[in-house]
């Protein structure tokens, strides 16, 4: 939904030869599912994959980090925001800012809480309704995931297409 399209277009057809674009062997098992919950588990595991009614506290808070495409190629500066609130309700506020070649292309959407857990979050995106700009955004809607790692750091994930699916670690910056 956020995802800068036609300045990532813009900058790779420009910049040619000049990345390496690789094979997508270097993303290994992003994709693959996590094993289920089992008896075997240590103590207060089952409890991180309970499903939640509200935004976990764990989650509140302003997280920052940049993002890559599927391709490898840049997807900038993704700013987090997350609030309060329960199932069904907007949570966060994104915004996306890529500059490429002297271009700044600024992207912000809205989230709402699809579901969770203590450490994951699934969201659905949306184009923030308060903002009119984001001409070069892609503006659809788009599923993110949210995981909160061991280091405190937040992995976030699009899965938009039209975005390049763009992933990044992110990490808190505010409160």
């Amino acid at each position: 939904m956020a995802g800068a399209l036609a300045a990532v277009t813009v900058g790779a057809a420009l910049l040619g030869d000049l990345i390496p674009f690789g094979d997508d062997d270097r993303h290994g098992n992003e994709g693959a599912a996590r094993p289920s919950a089992t008896g075997s588990e240590a103590p207060g595991a089952s409890d991180a994959a309970a499903p939640v009614s509200a935004l976990p506290e764990a989650f509140v808070g302003t997280w920052q980090g940049a993002a890559t495409e599927r391709t490898g190629l840049p997807h900038g500066t993704v700013t987090a925001v997350f609030t309060e609130g329960a199932k069904g309700e907007d949570v966060v506020r994104l915004t996306h800012r890529l500059d490429v070649l002297g271009t700044s292309v600024v992207c912000e959407s809205v989230g709402r809480l699809v579901s969770g857990t203590a450490t994951e979050l699934k969201i659905r995106e949306r184009t923030d309704p308060e903002k009119t700009d984001g001409a070069l955004c892609t503006g659809g809607d788009a599923d993110l995931d949210f995981t909160l790692d061991g280091d405190g750091t937040l992995r976030y994930r699009s899965h938009e297409e039209a975005a390049g699916t763009p992933k990044g670690t992110l990490t808190r910056s505010g409160r």
